[in-house]
C-alpha cells in the first residue's frame, strides 16, 4: 500500500490528477479500498488545482467506502473553497467537521481568516479568530498575520500595531511578512519616521528584510518628496544582497519625474537595464511624464520612439500625455495628428483623450472644432462626462461665444445633476460678456437648486461688480461670505482691494488691506505694482501706507 501511495504522490507532483485517480481505482480492485492518505493526497491537489468539484467528488467516494475524514481531508477541502470564494461552503466543511467531532486545527482556521481578511470581512474573521483562541488554539504566525494585514486594508494599522504587540507577549515570533505589512500600511499613510522604527525593531529582532520590506520603505520615502532617502535605501537593499525589482525601479523613477529631476530617474533606469531588468510602459511613461513637465517635448517624442524601438507597446496614457503637452503649447495640430495617429493603431481614445484635445482646441479659439469633436466622441463607445461638457462650455465663454455656451449649458441640465462649477464657469462667462442682470439672477437663484456658492465664485462676482462700479453691492457680497462661513481668500481681498482703489474708495481698501494682513494674507503682485504706481504718482492715500509696510 506505501509503494502505491508513494505513486499517487508522484502523480499528483506532476500535475497528473487523472492518473493519480486511476491508481485509486486499482488499488480498490487489488486491495478493497484505499487508505486515507492516497484519498488525502488526490483531494489536496485537486483543490490546489481548483478543481473543487472533482476534490468534492473524491471525498463522496472515500466516505461510500467506509473511510472516516480527518483533519487533513477537511483542510484541503476547506482551502480549495475559499480558492474560489466560496465562503459560505467553506463554512459549511467547518461546521460539518466539528459535528462529526472532527477536532480543527490552527491550519482550518487560518485558511478561513485569511479568506475572510482578503474578502475585506475583517470583522468576521476577528470573531473567528476569538473562536480558535476560545478552543484552545494557539494562533500561528500566519493567522497573526492575515489579522494584521486584513487590519493594515482597512486603514487600522494602529490595531494592526496591537496585534504585534499581543504576538510577542505570547511568544509567536513576527517574521519578514508581519513587519512588511505593518510598514506598507504605516508608509501609506505618509508615517515615513513611524515606518523606519518598525524597520529598525525588525533588524534588532534579527528579521532580515526582503525586496517587499524595501519596495514599502522606498515608496513612503518617495510618498513624501524624500527622494534621497529612497535612494539611499536602494543603495542599502543591493548592499544587502537583494536584488530590486521592476516595482522598485518604478517607484524611484516615478518620484524623480515628478519632482522634475528627469535626468536622474534616466540614471536609475540605467541601472534597472544594467542589472539586467527591462523597462515596462510604467517606466515609459513616468519619464514621457517627466520631460513633458519641464517643457522638454522634443526628448518626449524621442521617448515614444524608444518604447516602440524596445518592443514596449504605446498605449492611451502614453497619447493623453503627449497630447496633453502639445495642447499646453498650443501646438494643436502635433495634437491632433497624435490623435489620428491613436485611433489608426486601433486605440481607443478615453475621455481624457477628449477633453484635452477639446480644451485644446478651445484654447486657441477654436470651439466650433472642438464642438464637432464633443459630437464625434458622443457618437463613439466613449461617452462625455459633465467635466468635458465643462471644459467646453469654459472655452466658449473664454472666447465670448456666450449664446452657444448657454445652449451647451441648458443641455447639461438635461444630462447631469450640475455642481457649483459648471455654474461659476457660465456666470464668469456672463460677466465677461457685460451680462450683468443675467449674472446676478443666475447667482441668486443658486440655494433655490441646493447649491452653496463657493469663495470662486463670490470672487467672480465681487469682481464684476467692482468693475461695473457697484461698489455698495460688492461690499454686501463679502460680508454674505462672512455670513454664511464662506472666508475669504487671498484673492478676495486684493480684488476687492484694487476695486475699491479704481472707484476712489482708498479709505474702505485700506481697512482691507488691514484686514488682509492681519488674516495672514498679502497682496499680490498686481496689488503691489497698484501700490508702488500710486507711490510713484505721489497719489498714495495715508490708509493704504500699511499695505505696503506690512507686505514690501
Amino acid at each position: 500500500m506505501v509503494t502505491y501511495n508513494t505513486l499517487v504522490n508522484c502523480f499528483c507532483k506532476m500535475g497528473d490528477t487523472d492518473s493519480a485517480i486511476d491508481l485509486l481505482e486499482k488499488i480498490e480492485t487489488e486491495f478493497g479500498k484505499p487508505d486515507i492518505v492516497a484519498y488525502n493526497t488526490v483531494i489536496d491537489h485537486l483543490c490546489k488545482d481548483r478543481l473543487f468539484v472533482d476534490a468534492l467528488n473524491i471525498f463522496s467516494e472515500m466516505t461510500r467506502q467506509g473511510i472516516v475524514p480527518d483533519v487533513v481531508t477537511y483542510n484541503s477541502l476547506i482551502h480549495g473553497a475559499c480558492k474560489l470564494g466560496e465562503w459560505k461552503e467553506a463554512r459549511r466543511l467547518l461546521n460539518e467537521m466539528i459535528s462529526q467531532k472532527i477536532t480543527p486545527n490552527v491550519t482550518t482556521f487560518s485558511v478561513l481568516i485569511d479568506k475572510l481578511c482578503k474578502d475585506g470581512l475583517v470583522v468576521d474573521a476577528m470573531k473567528l479568530f476569538s473562536q480558535m483562541t476560545s478552543r484552545g488554539i494557539v494562533p500561528d504566525v500566519v493567522a497573526y498575520n492575515s489579522i494584521i494585514n486584513g487590519l493594515c486594508k482597512l486603514g487600522k494599522w494602529t490595531e494592526a500595531a496591537r496585534l504585534l504587540s499581543e504576538m510577542v507577549s505570547h511568544s509567536i515570533a513576527p517574521n519578514v511578512r508581519t513587519f512588511s505589512i505593518l510598514i506598507d500600511a504605516v508608509c501609506k499613510e505618509g508615517l515615513f519616521e513611524d515606518a523606519m522604527i518598525l524597520f529598525s525593531e525588525m533588524i534588532c529582532k534579527g528579521i532580515a528584510p526582503d525586496v517587499v520590506t524595501y519596495n514599502s520603505l522606498i515608496h513612503g520615502a518617495c510618498m513624501i518628496g524624500q527622494w534621497k532617502e529612497a535612494t539611499r535605501l536602494l543603495n542599502e537593499m543591493v548592499d544587502r544582497k537583494i536584488f530590486p525589482n521592476i516595482w522598485t525601479f518604478n517607484v524611484l523613477v516615478d518620484t524623480l519625474c515628478k519632482e522634475g529631476m528627469v535626468h536622474d530617474a534616466c540614471g536609475v533606469v540605467r541601472l534597472m537595464v544594467q542589472k539586467g531588468i527591462k523597462p515596462t510602459v510604467f517606466t515609459y511613461s513616468s519619464l514621457l511624464f517627466g520631460y513633458c513637465l519641464r517643457g522638454e517635448i522634443k526628448e518626449a517624442e524621442k521617448m515614444v520612439d524608444m518604447m516602440s524601438e524596445n518592443g514596449c507597446e504605446t498605449n492611451v496614457v502614453i497619447y493623453n500625455t503627449l497630447i496633453d503637452v502639445y495642447c499646453r503649447h498650443k501646438r494643436i495640430g502635433e495634437a491632433l495628428r497624435l490623435f489620428r495617429e491613436l485611433c489608426s493603431k486601433g486605440l481607443n481614445p478615453d475621455v481624457v483623450t477628449y477633453s484635452t484635445l477639446i480644451g485644446g482646441l478651445c484654447e486657441v479659439g477654436r470651439t466650433q472644432d472642438a464642438h464637432e469633436l464633443l459630437k464625434k466622441m458622443q457618437a463613439s463607445s466613449q461617452l462625455p462626462n459633465c467635466q468635458t461638457y465643462n471644459i467646453l462650455l469654459d472655452g466658449l465663454c473664454r472666447n465670448g461665444k456666450l449664446e452657444e455656451a448657454m445652449a451647451l449649458f441648458q443641455e447639461m441640465k438635461k444630462k447631469f445633476h450640475l455642481d457649483i462649477v459648471s455654474y461659476n464657469i457660465l456666470i464668469g462667462g456672463m460677466w465677461k460678456a457685460g451680462h450683468v442682470a443675467a449674472a446676478m439672477n443666475l447667482f441668486r437663484g443658486l440655494s433655490s437648486k441646493g447649491l452653496q456658492p463657493d469663495v470662486w465664485m463670490y470672487n467672480v462676482m465681487i469682481e464684476g461688480l467692482l468693475v461695473g462700479g457697484l461698489v455698495a453691492e460688492a461690499l454686501n457680497l463679502h460680508r454674505e461670505m462672512e455670513e454664511k462661513s464662506c472666508s475669504p481668500d487671498s484673492c478676495t481681498y486684493n480684488l476687492m482691494i484694487r476695486g475699491l482703489i479704481r472707484n476712489n474708495e482708498t479709505s474702505r481698501a485700506g481697512q482691507l488691506a488691514n484686514e488682509m494682513v492681519e488674516r495672514g494674507f498679502s497682496a499680490d503682485c498686481s496689488t503691489l505694482d497698484m501700490y508702488v504706481d500710486l507711490v510713484a504718482k505721489g497719489e498714495l492715500d495715508p490708509s493704504l501706507q500699511p499695505l505696503g509696510q506690512k507686505t514690501l
